[in-house]
């Protein structure tokens, strides 16, 4: 009956990476949010310099000053934005930071669900990392098929 547990919550934990993986791309397909829109507004704002590249001699100064000026630019872009569309996009950057947050947490658990998996087996560690790199891979996998095929299958409004 162990191994059967071992199982199941392997199988369990990696199914949760791949569910919010897959409804992480359904949601951005049927999200309106045009990029032309980010693309056009940014054309109209100039870019900041780059921070000096001295400043790397204090990186905490560096990575402060560039992502002020980040902040800045992004913060100049969405002013140019129509409303509607910025709304768009901050829906859009909400949906995806939420399912980011689902499938990384997933993964952590099936990090945790592989090696109970290994442990139970006593198998070499090199299983548990084999395990969690062709897991991730499926995952990732099965998710692209799945675009495809929604994307390849006609429309059943037309």
């Amino acid at each position: 009956m162990p191994h059967i547990i071992a199982w199941c919550g392997f199988l369990g934990a990696w199914l949760l990476v791949a569910g919010p993986l897959d409804q992480a791309v359904r949601e951005v397909e049927e999200n309106e949010f045009e990029q032309d829109a980010i693309t056009e507004a940014a054309s109209r704002v100039e870019e900041p310099p780059q921070v000096s590249g001295w400043w790397l001699l204090f990186p905490p100064v560096w990575w402060y000053l560039r992502r002020r000026r980040e902040s800045q630019y992004r913060h100049s872009v969405a002013e140019e934005m129509d409303d509607r569309d910025l709304l768009a996009f901050l829906s859009f950057k909400d949906v995806l930071n939420g399912w980011a947050y689902v499938a990384a947490g997933a993964s952590l658990l099936a990090v945790k669900e592989t090696w109970e998996l290994h442990e139970t087996f006593e198998w070499a560690e090199w299983t548990f990392w084999a395990l969690v790199v062709v897991m991730l891979l499926f995952c990732v996998g099965t998710t692209r098929v799945r675009y495809q095929h929604r994307r390849a299958r006609p429309a059943l409004d037309d």
